[in-house]
């Protein structure tokens, strides 16, 4: 059996890029996919290429052009659209490895559709060839989406959202993708997806690389109204985390979620910083918890974690 996987990607003025994209997409050496092109109200030439494939793979294209509504609109429009019983999500600045989809197909063959698969991600500059990769823990099997979240709060690690491939009833069980948020909107579907997921299963071979992001969209991640969204998206993913496992190891992973916040916003939002430290407070976990690297923790237990904050920010 082959069954047919949807590539969904939204494009938003990427046609510097979304050629590379495409050309990674249409390369993948599994024969049964269709690829869900949509435009989200690009401004630049990308609707004039987005066509040009169209044209030349009428029969795997569907391609959508739409007024500007955001990444999680384009990405729910796609999901309509589509008719794969998996569905793999691709950023159009990102690419995939030629036996990525192949790969992770034949490892979920036979599995019940609740196992989700995942693979290695790397960062890239320009040249795919030049990659780096971050040496996380993730890359591996959990017996469970709910151990896998663990490993990213507790490790302050994170899965690329194209490394996944799902089956369809799982993302049907997780519902869409958040239309209210800015930032972060990627980890909290996945989040989701991830607490319906039996098993994650890694296939070691295919590989995604994700293209670093420019100059301007890292200011603006860093915006107020940037940090107001991953806040929400936090305290989405609590509400979530809860309601399918409320014990002391979770409370003490979100705590740590909460932390991070701090540590990434300190000390630039002071009320954002307090709403955060009224959430870590009411998860009820008096016990002491340490982010960042071995350094920095260990001056946390000398100092506390906000002097160590203001020590790192003042040494620049």
């Amino acid at each position: 059996m082959d069954p047919l996987v949807s590539i969904i990607i939204p494009v938003y003025n990427k046609s510097s890029f979304i050629k590379e994209t495409l050309d990674s997409a249409f390369g993948q050496t599994y024969p049964n996919i269709e690829v869900v092109l949509v435009n989200d109200g690009s401004t630049d030439d990308s609707l004039v290429i987005l066509e040009g494939y169209k044209e030349k793979y009428p029969d795997k294209v569907v391609l959508i052009d739409q007024v500007n509504g955001g990444v999680s609109q384009a990405n729910n429009v796609g999901i309509q659209a589509s008719q794969g019983e998996y569905l793999q999500f691709l950023d159009a600045d990102d690419l995939l490895s030629p036996d990525k989809i192949e790969k992770q197909i034949y490892l979920l063959n036979g599995q019940s559709p609740a196992v989700i698969s995942s693979c290695e991600w790397v960062m890239f500059k320009e040249k795919p060839s030049e990659y780096f990769c971050i040496p996380y823990g993730i890359f591996k099997d959990f017996e469970s989406g709910i151990e896998c979240v663990l490993r990213f709060w507790n490790q302050q690690e994170m899965m690329q959202p194209a490394a996944y491939l799902s089956h369809r009833s799982l993302i049907e069980k997780a519902g869409d993708w958040d239309e209210s948020l800015i930032i972060n909107q990627d980890g909290e579907f996945f989040l989701r997806i991830l607490l319906h997921a039996n098993e994650v299963l890694y296939d070691p071979h295919g590989r995604v690389y994700y293209r670093q992001p420019g100059l301007s969209n890292v200011s603006q991640q860093k915006s107020e109204k940037a940090f107001i969204s991953l806040l929400n998206s936090y305290q989405t993913y609590e509400l979530n985390v809860l309601s399918v496992e409320d014990s002391d190891r979770v409370r003490k992973a979100l705590k740590k979620v909460y932390q991070k916040f701090i540590y990434d916003c300190f000390p630039k939002y002071p009320h954002l910083i307090a709403k955060a430290e009224g959430l870590m407070k009411s998860l009820g976990m008096p016990e002491k918890t340490y982010i960042g690297g071995p350094k920095f923790q260990q001056v946390s237990k000398i100092l506390g974690f906000k002097n160590a904050l203001r020590l790192k920010r003042f040494m620049g």
